[in-house]
């Protein structure tokens, strides 16, 4: 009998390590590596920006903060296919619009990790980047990029591309400004304009008197601009978010136990079958590329007809059609729906879709569409079904896609969602 257990112990400890010997090759080859923890953790600024990221008076009409599309209860998004703007009600799934201009293009993309160093890009088309190489901003306003930025006050306080990001919501009249003609920030003419009509609102508060000049040590409040605001945002959120103790995470850091042999299947299945790693690899697994998935194109789009072109919107080059910014996998279970457009319910529909290859979109299941324009939208979302628009999309597709290169087993299919689900969660 002790024969036989030591048997059983030996079988399963070969096995074991030989799943880790593979698996340890596919981390070399993809640079897998847990993530870094951030230090350098200001309280003062880190309070200041935890209580920016819930105020809703630095939206036009008072209604509306960066927690409502980015709920931490909701993992940091707000499980709604396409969010619901400035003007809405309700909270996460039970937000809802009460017209077709509260729709907002676009998901709303969980915040987990979005402080790593790592990161250059901001938003699903990039259009707020920093070049550490150059030291220099690329955004929607021309006064804050290149090597002498008009608003250099505002540029010198900015110490991240997150801390940029933060200053774009609140410019949007859909998502926090609200419509010309309903409050003065939706009314003024820049976004210079935009920018010191909130900090105004804001130094009228003693609240935000105190914290600004706690957090940055600074007595005379003429000398606070937007720069601050985006630093504190980006502060908070670097340190709030940071998703860092997966099961994964300890597997890199050298707890072989971290994972259950099916999670290292899948892990491997992850690399290998799936082809997931050749986009999703790194300390983040994404964040980085931009990539054409042939992801269905449902909700109000970007143009009069409800197209959206992704990184082609930021860079006016015709090779970037149909590009979007590869989201990071940490916590991804928690933060359905999934894709630019919101399209997915499931990671295992995301995953049927990549198997599926470019035809995906051929057949799309409008019924997954089907609660939130019941309980959210009030209306049905357009899904695109033009056999050209959805052909220019299939012709542009990452190239293993494109040639139907991921081809997975039904059991190969439930690791890589078990990996997701479980080896990827906080």
């Amino acid at each position: 009998m002790r024969t036989l257990f030591l048997l059983f112990i030996a079988t399963v400890t070969f096995a074991n390590n030989t799943l880790d010997t593979e698996l340890d090759r596919y981390i070399k080859k993809f640079n897998f590596k847990a993530v870094t923890i951030p230090s350098g953790k200001n309280s003062k600024i880190y309070a200041l920006g935890e209580a920016l990221f819930f105020e809703e008076a630095i939206s036009g009409n008072k209604n509306i903060s960066c927690a409502t599309c980015h709920d931490p209860n909701f993992g940091t998004s707000d499980a709604l296919p396409t969010s619901i703007g400035e003007g809405g009600y309700g909270l996460g799934n039970k937000r809802v619009a009460t017209n077709s201009e509260q729709i907002v293009p676009r998901n709303s993309p969980g915040l987990f990790n979005v402080g790593s160093d790592e990161l250059s890009f901001m938003f699903w088309d990039g259009r707020v980047h920093y070049s550490k190489r150059r030291l220099e901003f690329t955004t929607p306003e021309p006064g804050l990029n290149g090597d002498y930025p008009e608003f250099y006050e505002i540029v010198d306080e900015l110490d991240s591309v997150l801390a940029a990001q933060a200053l774009f919501p609140i410019t949007s009249h859909a998502e926090m400004r609200g419509l010309p003609g309903t409050n003065e920030l939706a009314n003024t003419n820049s976004n210079l304009e935009l920018w010191e009509a909130v900090m105004k609102r804001l130094m009228a508060m003693p609240k935000y008197q105190k914290l600004f000049k706690e957090a940055f040590n600074i007595a005379d409040l003429s000398k606070f601009n937007i720069g601050h605001f985006g630093r504190a945002l980006g502060h908070y959120q670097k340190f709030a978010f940071v998703i860092a103790q997966t099961p994964w995470d300890k597997y890199l850091r050298g707890d072989k136990g971290a994972l259950s042999n099916d999670e290292k299947k899948g892990a491997i299945a992850f690399a290998t079958s799936g082809l997931c790693a050749n986009c999703h690899n790194g300390e983040l697994l994404g964040g980085i590329g931009f990539f054409n998935v042939v992801a269905p194109q449902t909700g109000p789009g970007k143009d009069i007809k409800h197209n959206d072109e992704g990184l082609f919107l930021t860079t006016g080059t015709d090779q970037h059609k149909y590009l979007f910014r590869t989201p990071m996998l940490r916590n991804v279970s928690k933060t359905a729906p999934y894709f630019h457009s919101g399209a997915y319910s499931t990671l295992e529909q995301v995953i049927e879709h990549y198997s599926t290859g470019p035809n995906a979109i051929d057949n799309y299941d409008f019924k997954i569409l089907e609660p939130f324009e019941k309980n959210n939208y009030k209306e049905q979302l357009f899904v695109e079904t033009d056999r050209y628009m959805l052909f220019k999309k299939k012709n542009t597709a990452h190239p293993l896609i494109k040639s139907h290169m991921i081809r997975l087993t039904s059991e190969e299919k439930r690791l890589i969602a078990l990996f997701l689900r479980k080896s990827l969660t906080e």
